[in-house]
């Protein structure tokens, strides 16, 4: 199977948020040094900023993980 295949997901703000907050914690328990950090770390870490920044385009001013 190629590793140069892109997929799409579409997750709901407050699934988005879950998922961050399940692969943040899974990560940090490695180093920040990508040199030495698992490249499949790297990746999820990676995929974390993605969902960071979608998280902040499609949270509206006020909005709270609470609400």
């Amino acid at each position: 199977m190629s590793c140069n295949i892109d997929i799409a997901v579409k997750l709901n703000v407050h699934t988005a948020a879950a998922v961050r907050q399940v692969l943040f914690r899974e990560q940090k328990g490695y180093t920040s040094d990508p040199k030495c950090t698992p490249p499949r770390v790297v990746g999820i870490r990676e995929f974390i900023q993605q969902l960071d920044d979608e998280i902040e385009k499609n949270l509206s001013d006020g909005h709270s993980e609470e609400e």
